[in-house]
């Protein structure tokens, strides 16, 4: 596998998370998909369940990169 093929996979994976979806009543792989808005507190995004492709928002309570910066 070529350095460029392995970081793509990488990142890829990164911006999956392991979430229990409503819908399948399973924990599934859920893909980023939006940035709704970004709050001081954490991160409201849209995430869409691999397994059924039906998308849900989610919030995630990890202060953002600039907010912790300023604390």
């Amino acid at each position: 596998m070529q350095d460029d093929e392995l970081e793509f996979f990488e990142e890829m994976l990164a911006s999956n998370e392991l979430l229990h979806c409503s819908t399948c009543g399973e924990d599934t792989l859920h893909a980023h998909e939006e940035i709704i808005d970004v709050l001081p507190v954490g991160t409201e995004l849209k995430m869409q369940c691999i397994h059924c492709q039906t998308s849900r928002t989610w919030f995630d309570w990890t202060p953002p990169q600039s907010a912790r910066a300023q604390n």
